[in-house]
């Protein structure tokens, strides 16, 4: 069973607009950035974590966190915000 984690309400409250979406297995090590706007305020970030499948492996399942550097633009070298 996975922790329940903050709903998008109260990520949008601390100022966070975007999601970082990583592969469930941790030898992929895949990784993406979505808006949030999509989903309603009252859904947790846990709870949409079951629907995703990775574009590299194609494992079922994903770990959703709250991108902190949502406006802040990619570092090129890195691939990282």
């Amino acid at each position: 069973m996975r922790p329940q984690k903050i709903t998008f309400g109260e990520m949008r409250k601390m100022g966070v607009r975007s999601v970082l979406v990583y592969c469930q297995d941790y030898r992929c090590s895949h990784s993406v950035a979505l808006g949030a706007d999509r989903w309603p305020d009252d859904l947790r970030l846990s709870d949409i974590e079951p629907r995703f499948v990775c574009t590299a492996c194609g494992r079922r399942g994903g770990d959703v966190r709250p991108d902190f550097n949502w406006n802040k633009a990619p570092v090129r070298a890195m691939g990282y915000r």
